[in-house]
């Protein structure tokens, strides 16, 4: 008969122990979203085409995207009308995105996070997560603010600053694509004035495929990188698009 000597078999209990522990993640990813629904107005209508393209056409085709999206809205309307709360209560979402009026999270931050705060008490209770689209400033200032936000980079600043503060406050996800918008300004001046429609508030194709390439890291933690999807660009476009969207999650 073959004895085997107690501290034999604790370093082979111990050596079995590390070595499981080793091949099983602690912290598994998450799996990806298969419902997720857009709070905003035009901003969010006006990503809505090219954002349902890009997962239709990426390994989550399956996602079911939904959109609620009245022209000029502020996240205060959605919190007092009755269809936005029943379809986040109702809809079994595994995430809710929220866009402000383009305007109110510079302006009025207050107002912003206090209609941000009653939007994500619903959202939480309902089990889904909440993400705050950060968007972007006027391409020359708010001409209507022209005091206080004379310039893009003024607006941009203050939209930044409320949305970060905002997510924090809701222990939510931010998608930073004002943040990579302005990234891409920088990187290549032409291109950035190209991602706004003729109002220059309004995103364009370009405008809209940053977005969504930028949701695309955010929702499904995902590089864009690996996306052949280019909305029509100009292939060079698209590629610096995705790379500045991939770099997203790390500022």
């Amino acid at each position: 008969m073959i004895k085997f000597h107690p501290s034999a078999l604790l370093l082979t209990f111990l050596s079995l122990t590390s070595l499981f522990a080793q091949s099983t993640p602690k912290n598994p990813p998450p799996p990806p979203p298969k419902k997720i629904l857009f709070i905003g107005n035009s901003y969010t209508g006006g990503i809505r085409k090219i954002i349902t393209e890009l997962i239709k056409s990426s390994p989550h085709a399956d996602t079911q995207l939904t959109f609620i999206n009245p022209g000029g809205k502020t996240l205060a309307f959605h919190l007092a009308s009755q269809v936005t709360i029943e379809k986040i209560k109702k809809g079994n979402f595994d995430f809710v995105v929220l866009q402000d009026q383009s305007q109110t999270p510079a302006l009025y931050p207050d107002r912003f996070k206090k209609a941000a705060l009653g939007l994500d008490k619903i959202i939480d209770a309902s089990g889904a997560q909440t993400v705050f689209y950060q968007t972007w400033g006027r391409r020359d200032g708010d001409k209507k603010n022209s005091k206080k936000f004379p310039t893009y980079e003024a607006m941009q600043k203050a939209l930044s600053q409320s949305y970060a503060a905002t997510a924090k406050a809701c222990q939510a996800t931010l998608a930073p694509v004002g943040d990579t918008w302005s990234a891409l300004r920088k990187k290549n001046p032409k291109l950035g004035q190209e991602l706004y429609a003729k109002d220059g508030s309004h995103p364009s194709k370009k405008g809209a495929y940053l977005a969504a390439c930028v949701f695309y890291q955010t929702l499904f933690k995902a590089d864009p990188k690996t996306l052949t999807f280019t909305a029509g660009l100009p292939a060079p476009e698209a590629e610096l698009i995705r790379q500045l969207s991939s770099n997203s999650s790390k500022k």
